[in-house]
């Protein structure tokens, strides 16, 4: 028995700071996806507009929307870089398990993911701003700021983010048990995209899954669709990377 004993809680504690500082990088995508998000918003979401006798007029409405696109975009591929060898090598520094270094990995999308949610749904307001001050034409912002639904949306978005991780990060493990898995995957889902397109079906299982997460009217149910989502998908992942070999 050592004199000193190493407890897991800290394990997990020390990766999860080390990958913080470490995936720096990550971090740094994150912002040029969401610059290039805001330059792709910068001629609106939507407009409208009609013509009279003596003027006309145009109405665009300016959101954050693409940027939040792109911010889930963002994790969801993250979520599987961060499965890759590269990154996982860099595990081996530490005295740890599988079980430690799963655990700090989700600890880390979960905070990307409440970054990156707090930062998209906050896009919006600045590409507000940055039109209020560069457009001189007839602009006029109606927006009320409302604490509440910045406080909501932000829940939403970040929530949002964490299932596409969790996917983003089941599909990665996946992907390490075995090469073949790499061309498979992308085979079959477009394989059923083409499919599907060809049918006269008026909804799609892809349809049918946006559906169950998109159309809830209770928050609270909705948390707990996406927690208890996000949870399995977690586990899995974990499962699966038991079955791994030491150094895979």
């Amino acid at each position: 028995m050592y004199l000193t004993e190493v407890k897991f809680a800290d394990v997990v504690k020390n990766q999860f700071k080390y990958k913080v500082k470490a995936y720096i990088g990550i971090f740094s995508s994150l912002l040029i996806v969401q610059v290039f998000g805001l330059l792709m918003s910068l001629n609106g979401s939507s407009s409208m507009g009609t013509v009279g006798n003596a003027f006309s007029l145009s109405l665009n409405n300016y959101t954050g929307n693409i940027v939040i696109i792109f911010t889930m975009l963002w994790g969801f591929i993250s979520a599987i870089t961060i499965t890759t060898k590269a990154y996982k090598n860099d595990d081996f520094t530490f005295i740890s398990n599988r079980l430690s270094r799963n655990l700090a990995n989700i600890f880390f999308l979960i905070l990307a993911s409440l970054i990156g949610g707090i930062t998209a749904l906050l896009s919006g307001y600045l590409l507000k701003v940055v039109m209020f001050f560069f457009v001189d034409e007839g602009f006029v912002i109606l927006t009320n700021i409302n604490i509440t639904e910045i406080i909501l949306g932000i829940f939403v978005t970040s929530l949002y983010m964490i299932l596409l991780s969790s996917f983003g990060y089941f599909i990665g493990t996946v992907v390490q048990l075995s090469k073949w898995f790499k061309v498979l995957l992308p085979i079959l889902f477009l394989s059923y995209l083409f499919l599907t397109a060809n049918t006269s079906e008026e909804t799609t299982l892809i349809v049918e899954i946006g559906e169950f997460y998109l159309n809830e009217d209770s928050l609270f149910i909705f948390f707990l669709k996406i927690f208890i989502t996000s949870i399995l998908l977690f586990c899995f992942s974990i499962g699966l990377s038991n079955r791994m070999e030491v150094r895979q």
